[in-house]
């Protein structure tokens, strides 16, 4: 997938919701985020498919009322980009090449999950290409209209040329080689206008650009215009595009008498003037020629970014001057360090990089463990102050599987976030083609981590605040969310990170019995204080496998002498699925206890209603995505409707998450929603001290 929390729009067409349900848990349990519909006739899919509700479409081929032939027609005819996958028992050479006649673009075993996930992780990131693709084409057709009047517009002398040459000059170009209009200079070899004895070097340079795209970034040479001057001209040269034509765009920038001046300002122009080293353009620059070697498969290319420890927490205690100063040593310190290795380039604010242009994976770890040992707790002396810094460097090998600038500047920002997650002063390296080494490496590392903060007890809880729109009853809510402080309690890192770990690890259960026990105590803490409380807290199916959660709830609610009722928990219903029984087992023993039940994720399945038969849910949590952007969302609103009504005839209560505005508060008030959470009321707090009376 592009994007780890970019959702898919599934559109299933299949008879029996039970599988078609079991197909969703499938697809969920490989990683990927589902929007799940179905259409019960063809109206309803031209519909959802001529209203771009649609990604992609899993289809039966044995359902007879809706034949996969002619699936594939309606969308052809709607001009519809939405690749259909058959969900098949069993493949056959006859049957694929039916499938490909009919218009199917891939097939998928229904019994095969992982299987199932390939084919849906390869076709919806064809389709996320192939929509890239245009926007970027429509945004290419834009650029060059707004470049072509830029150009015109233009001081500086501005040609292109294609296969030596021109096809394109702005005024100032013309007038600089005393041409009156481009009828004159237009098919003009470009060769025509340079000295003799430069001639055979720019005409290499003209056959090198036709077969690798690639030219130096300038070339001084002598002039002979139509006046008759001769002149020293600098032309910068770089590939562009013309009229859908590769080409090179030469900028003409006369030569100054001080050849040595020259050179200065040309060398100040890609220079970071507080560091000293090669700006984020110039880095940038560099970064995308390394991909394009990479994308001919020359592979030798590396990125490391480097960025000080605790940096926003130093900036906040010693002041942004402090900070500036301590960059600076690390640039000069990091310039010494590479040398002749790479490049050195400061990238932003605070973070440095280096490009390595002929740089193996072992030699790009070599590199990357140097520079670590050097920057390990290292004293600098800033502003007559003495203090130790480390820092954490992430390298990134650049190969056709990753030849993607942003994808590239992504890893490197990923790795860095979870090593700093870990306490910092840590380096790792990446290389697609070696198994993701690195993802590995920090895996095991926040293994042990997450182990220890078990064992040590060293989560922390948050507490956001849950408002009755309604006002039925004085109580306080709060959702308990859990944090994992870094290892110097500076910040606090966020589940979505150490969550997926847990769950990989089978440390989920521990986790949540940890949450549950620390609710149960807090609850007892404030009924002594007389404050009637409630609390709302996530749990996972995983911790339904045992009767252990139900002992420790049980045992701790008689302890605390604590009302089951003041706990709710919740349950995401894109798990359920697969956990019926368990969960079934677990309602029934703890409704005896009066703690309640709540499907989170509500309105992620097939058919989130019909869902409510096999899990008879307290409370039901309307997913996110329903809520953002919500008055603007039309088909979220009636959604949102339908939900409460379905659960008010059920006696349910309702809450909608992520509220963000007045305008949405507004619409879930009217819509008659129940409890309401989100940052427009409240951030997560570290004390519960939200003034529920205002």
């Amino acid at each position: 997938m592009s994007k780890p929390d970019q959702a898919l729009r599934l559109l299933i067409i299949e008879k029996r919701l039970e599988q078609a349900e079991f197909l969703i848990s499938h697809i969920r349990n490989g990683g990927i985020v589902v929007r799940p519909e179905r259409a019960d006739d063809f109206e309803q899919l031209e519909a959802m498919v001529e209203q771009s509700e649609v990604d992609m479409v899993l289809a039966n081929p044995l359902d007879e009322e809706f034949p996969i032939a002619d699936v594939c027609n309606a969308i052809k005819k709607l001009g519809k980009d939405l690749p259909v996958i058959a969900v098949v028992d069993q493949l056959s050479n006859d049957a694929a090449m039916e499938a490909i006649n009919n218009g199917v673009a891939d097939q998928a075993l229904r019994d095969k999950p992982k299987h199932l996930q390939f084919i849906i992780r390869r076709q919806f990131k064809g389709l996320l290409n192939r929509r890239a693709l245009r926007h970027f084409e429509a945004d290419l057709r834009e650029s060059e209209r707004r470049c072509d009047a830029l150009i015109e517009s233009s001081r500086d002398p501005i040609a292109y040329i294609h296969d030596g040459m021109h096809i394109r000059a702005n005024e100032s170009y013309l007038q600089m080689f005393g041409y009156a209009g481009f009828d004159e200079l237009e098919g003009m070899p470009i060769l025509d206008l340079i000295d003799s004895a430069q001639q055979a070097q720019f005409k290499q340079i003209i056959k090198d650009f036709g077969k690798t795209r690639q030219c130096p970034p300038s070339i001084l040479v002598t002039i002979h215009p139509e006046n008759g001057n001769t002149t020293a001209i600098d032309f910068e040269m770089m590939p562009a595009t013309y009229d859908g034509e590769l080409c090179m765009q030469l900028v003409a920038r006369p030569q100054l008498h001080d050849s040595k001046l020259t050179e200065q300002l040309r060398e100040l122009k890609d220079r970071d003037g507080h560091t000293g080293l090669f700006n984020r353009k110039y880095f940038m620059n560099l970064l995308e020629e390394a991909v394009l070697e990479a994308g001919t498969g020359k592979s030798h290319q590396a990125v490391l970014l480097l960025e000080p420890d605790q940096i926003e927490q130093r900036v906040r205690s010693l002041g942004l001057n402090f900070a500036d100063s301590m960059v600076v040593e690390f640039a000069n310190r990091l310039s010494a360090l590479v040398a002749e290795d790479g490049v050195c380039c400061h990238f932003r604010d605070h973070s440095l990089a280096v490009i390595c242009n002929d740089s193996g994976f072992e030699k790009t770890h070599a590199l990357t463990e140097r520079l670590h040992k050097a920057f390990d707790n290292i004293l600098l002396d800033i502003e007559d102050q003495s203090i130790t810094f480390s820092a954490c460097i992430a390298a990134v090998q650049i190969t056709e599987q990753n030849a993607s600038v942003p994808e590239i500047l992504q890893t490197a920002g990923r790795l860095l976030q979870s090593m700093e997650g870990l306490g910092g002063n840590r380096f790792d390296v990446f290389d697609p083609s070696a198994g993701e080494r690195a993802d590995a490496e920090l895996d095991k590392a926040w293994k042990e981590r997450l182990v220890k903060a078990i064992k040590n007890d060293e989560f922390v809880l948050r507490y956001q605040p849950v408002i009755n729109l309604l006002q039925e009853e004085e109580i306080e809510s709060y959702e308990l969310l859990i944090r994992l402080p870094s290892p110097d309690d500076s910040e606090t890192v966020s589940p979505d990170h150490f969550m997926p770990i847990a769950q990989n690890h089978g440390l989920i259960a521990d986790i949540d019995q940890w949450v549950v026990g620390q609710a149960i105590s807090l609850l007892a803490e404030r009924y002594q204080k007389g404050i009637n409380t409630q609390f709302f807290v996530k749990i996972s199916p995983d911790s339904l496998l045992d009767n252990a959660l139900v002992d420790l709830i049980s045992t701790a609610l008689n302890a605390n002498a604590v009302e089951g009722r003041r706990l709710v928990l919740q349950l995401p219903e894109s798990k359920i699925i697969t956990r019926l029984k368990d969960i079934q087992a677990f309602k029934k023993a703890v409704a005896p206890l009066g703690v309640r039940l709540g499907l989170s994720q509500f309105g992620t399945s097939v058919d989130s209603l019909k869902m409510l038969s096999h899990f008879d849910a307290d409370l039901i949590k309307i997913d996110r995505s329903f809520v953002e952007d919500l008055d603007k969302n039309t088909a979220n609103q009636a959604k949102i409707r339908e939900f409460v009504q379905q659960a008010r005839n059920l006696e349910k209560t309702t809450m909608a998450e992520f509220v963000s505005d007045a305008n949405t508060v507004s619409f879930l008030f009217s819509a008659g929603v129940d409890w309401i959470q989100g940052n427009f009321l409240s951030p997560p707090l570290a004390q519960m001290n939200y003034d529920f009376n205002n």
